[in-house]
């Protein structure tokens, strides 16, 4: 892994392919739920990935840990500057759903509610709380890539998870968190 970090520094454009093969699905995932636009996410995780490269020589280690942090933490940035831009419109309806999406993986439906939730969560819970729960980062990688102290970021987990307690329920009263 330090080979490829030193040569992705060296704009070395195979170890850009490698790094994307590696990181470019959970980018797309990790920017999807936050984002909850597909499109955007796309966008996003290609955004994310130039300047990967364009970047590399500023990084000032070769630790695995600390290369991820800091793709993470370039995906963070991008979705915030699309927060501040307010060009989130639309959110999935349940009802533009498929039968046959459902039929076919039960989990469908409640990854949907879940998606749709998130994007209704205000964004300085929403990115801690899917690194912690979607991506399984530990509170100090969060840390990391947040620039915030520990204690802080499991504050922010805690009030993104009472946050869909308290405002998501199902029409019969049940909590989806």
């Amino acid at each position: 892994m330090h080979d490829l970090i030193r040569r992705l520094k060296s704009r070395n454009e195979a170890a850009l392919k490698e790094v994307m093969t590696m990181y470019k699905k959970p980018i797309y995932n990790y920017l999807n739920l936050l984002l909850g636009n597909r499109q955007l996410a796309e966008e996003l995780t290609q955004d994310t990935f130039v300047k990967v490269y364009f970047k590399a020589h500023t990084l000032k280690t070769d630790h695995p840990q600390a290369f991820k942090a800091w793709i993470y933490k370039i995906a963070t940035n991008l979705a915030r500057s699309e927060f501040r831009k307010k060009r989130l419109k639309k959110i999935l309806s349940l009802s533009e759903i498929q039968a046959g999406h459902v039929s076919h993986d039960p989990d469908f439906e409640g990854r949907v509610i879940f998606e749709q939730m998130l994007t209704h969560i205000p964004e300085k819970w929403r990115a801690p709380l899917v690194m912690k729960e979607m991506d399984n980062f530990s509170f100090a990688e969060i840390a990391q890539i947040l620039n915030k102290p520990v204690g802080t970021v499991k504050s922010l987990v805690f009030r993104g998870k009472e946050y869909m307690k308290k405002n998501y329920h199902d029409p019969q009263g049940v909590v989806h968190v």
